[in-house]
C-alpha cells in the first residue's frame, strides 16, 4: 500500500501489490526454465560421457590418429612457390637431334606438373640469338594452353649461343621474381658454343658470359638444371656440368631425345625435394655497363604474406584439447547402484516387494528371499552398465545352466545376462518351482 500523504507524482514510484506479484511470478518462471536448462545440459553431458566410456577404444584410436596427423601437418613446412624459366635450344642441329620435337613435349609436360595459381613460368628460346622471350606469368588454364602452343610452334634458327639464352633467363627472373618465391632455370642444349660470324659479338665475349652466368645465378640463389642432348658427341659437356654444380642444380646427359620426358620428370621431383621452406634473399643484378646498385634501405616482403607460417600455437591448442578428451574418455565411471523395486512372485510364498536401493550394486535372489537354496544363490542381479543412467535397468545373470529363464514367452540366454526394464517380467524355472521377477521403477 502507498503511504497516506504522498504526492500524486510520487505514487508512480511505488508499484502496486498486483504488479509486484506478477514480477515475482515471472521471476520464478525464469528461474524454473534456467534450472531445467541446466538439468538438460547435465543430462546431455552424462550421455556423452557414457558413450565415450562405452566406445573408448574407438574414440582413443580416432584421437590418436588425429593427433599424429596434426603433428605431421605442424612439422611439414609449406614450400615456396616456384618461378621456372625454361631455356630451350632451337638451333638447326635440333632438327637432327630431336626430329619429333620430344623436347618441346617434355617442356609442356613439366609445365603441367606445376601448380596453377601458385607457380610462374617464363620461356626463352635461343640459337645464335634469343629468338623468343616471354616474361614470368602466373599459371592459369588459359596461360597453360598458350604456353603449350608457343613451345610447340617454336621455329629453328642458325648457330648456338647458350650464354645469351641463360643471361636472358636471369634477366627475366630478376624483373619478375619477388621475395618469397624460388626461381629456377631449366636449360636444354644439344651442342657446343658456336657464335655467328655475322654479329658483333665475339666468341671471347660469349666465353666470358659463361662465367658471368654462374656468378649471377650464385648471387641470386638460382639453381640451373642443365640437360645435354649429346646426339653427335659435340656437346659442351664440361660447361653443362659446371653451370649446374656451381649454382646448386643438377646436370643430365643423354644421346636419345626419347629420354627427355623422364629426365624432366626426375628434375621436377628433385626440385620439389630441394626447395627451401624459407625464402633466400634476392640480390641486385650486376651489369657490366652499370655499377652495382646497393639499396640504402632494403625492403622485404614479410614471410607471412608470401608463405604459410607455422602456427604452432594452434596445433598445441588442438593437441591439448585432444589430451583432455582422452582423459575424459578414460575417467573412472561412478559405480552404479540399484534404483526402484523388484516384485517377486513364487508358488511357495505370496508376492514380495524389495526396495533394491538397500542392496547397493549387487544382490542374489537368495538374499532377496532369505532362503538357503543353491539355485537362488546362483542368480545374481546387478544394475545394467550398458544403458544411460536416466533409463534404469537390471541385468540378471546365472551361472547354473540348469536354471531356465523366460522373457516375453521366449527362453533367454543367461550367460550374457537378461536385461530387465521397467514393467518387464522374467520367469526363472528352477525345476520344482517357478519364480516371476518384475522390475518396478
Amino acid at each position: 500500500m502507498i503511504p497516506q500523504g504522498f504526492p500524486l507524482w510520487l505514487q508512480y514510484k511505488f508499484p502496486s501489490e498486483k504488479s509486484a506479484q506478477l514480477r515475482a511470478c515471472r521471476c520464478s518462471i525464469k528461474v524454473k526454465h534456467f534450472v531445467k536448462g541446466l538439468a538438460f545440459i547435465k543430462h546431455l553431458t552424462l550421455i556423452g560421457c557414457e558413450l565415450l566410456g562405452k566406445f573408448k577404444f574407438f574414440v582413443c584410436s580416432v584421437l590418436f590418429i588425429t593427433f599424429m596427423a596434426t603433428v605431421a601437418v605442424a612439422e611439414t613446412p609449406k614450400l615456396l612457390p616456384v618461378d621456372a624459366v625454361l631455356v630451350l635450344d632451337v638451333s638447326r642441329s635440333m632438327i637432327t637431334a630431336d626430329p619429333d620435337r620430344i623436347a618441346n613435349k617434355a617442356m609442356n609436360m613439366f609445365i603441367d606438373k606445376l601448380e596453377v595459381g601458385r607457380d610462374q613460368v617464363g620461356i626463352v628460346a635461343y640459337a645464335g640469338h634469343v629468338t623468343h622471350s616471354r616474361d614470368l606469368a602466373m599459371l592459369c588454364n588459359e596461360e597453360v594452353i598458350y604456353l603449350h602452343e608457343l613451345i610447340s610452334n617454336l621455329e629453328y634458327a642458325s648457330w648456338t649461343d647458350h650464354p645469351l639464352g641463360l643471361l636472358e633467363a636471369i634477366r627475366i627472373i630478376y624483373e619478375g621474381t619477388d621475395y618469397g618465391r624460388q626461381p629456377i632455370i631449366i636449360f636444354l642444349t644439344d651442342g657446343n658454343l658456336n657464335v655467328s660470324p655475322h654479329v658483333t659479338r665475339t666468341t671471347t665475349q660469349a666465353e666470358d658470359d659463361k662465367i658471368l652466368v654462374i656468378e649471377l645465378a650464385q648471387e641470386r640463389n638460382i639453381p640451373i638444371y642443365s640437360i645435354g642432348l649429346n646426339f653427335d658427341g659435340q656437346l659442351d659437356r664440361k660447361y653443362i656440368e659446371i653451370v649446374a654444380e656451381e649454382t646448386g642444380g643438377l646436370s643430365f646427359e643423354t644421346a636419345n631425345a626419347e629420354d627427355l620426358p623422364e629426365i624432366l620428370a626426375k628434375i621436377f621431383s628433385l626440385m620439389i625435394s630441394q626447395l627451401p621452406p624459407e625464402p633466400l634473399p634476392l640480390l641486385p643484378l650486376l651489369s657490366q655497363e652499370e655499377p652495382p646498385y646497393i639499396p640504402q634501405e632494403p625492403v622485404y616482403i614479410p614471410l607471412e604474406e608470401t608463405a604459410q607460417p607455422r602456427r604452432t600455437w594452434i596445433f598445441a591448442s588442438v593437441a591439448a584439447a585432444l589430451f583432455m578428451v582422452t582423459l575424459l574418455a578414460f575417467r573412472r565411471k561412478p559405480k552404479r547402484v540399484f534404483t526402484g523395486r523388484l516384485a517377486i512372485e513364487a508358488m511357495s510364498c505370496p508376492t514380495q516387494y524389495r526396495n533394491l536401493i538397500e542392496y547397493g550394486s549387487r544382490v542374489t535372489l537368495q538374499q532377496l528371499l532369505g532362503k538357503q537354496c543353491p539355485f537362488l544363490a546362483s542368480i545374481v542381479l546387478i544394475p545394467s552398465p550398458y544403458t544411460p543412467s536416466h533409463l534404469p535397468q537390471l541385468l540378471i545373470k546365472c551361472k547354473n545352466a540348469n536354471v531356465k529363464f523366460t522373457k516375453n514367452f521366449m527362453e533367454q540366454n543367461v550367460q550374457r545376462g537378461i536385461a530387465v526394464g521397467s514393467g518387464t517380467e522374467v520367469t526363472a524355472n528352477l525345476g520344482t518351482e517357478q519364480i516371476r521377477l518384475r522390475y518396478v521403477v
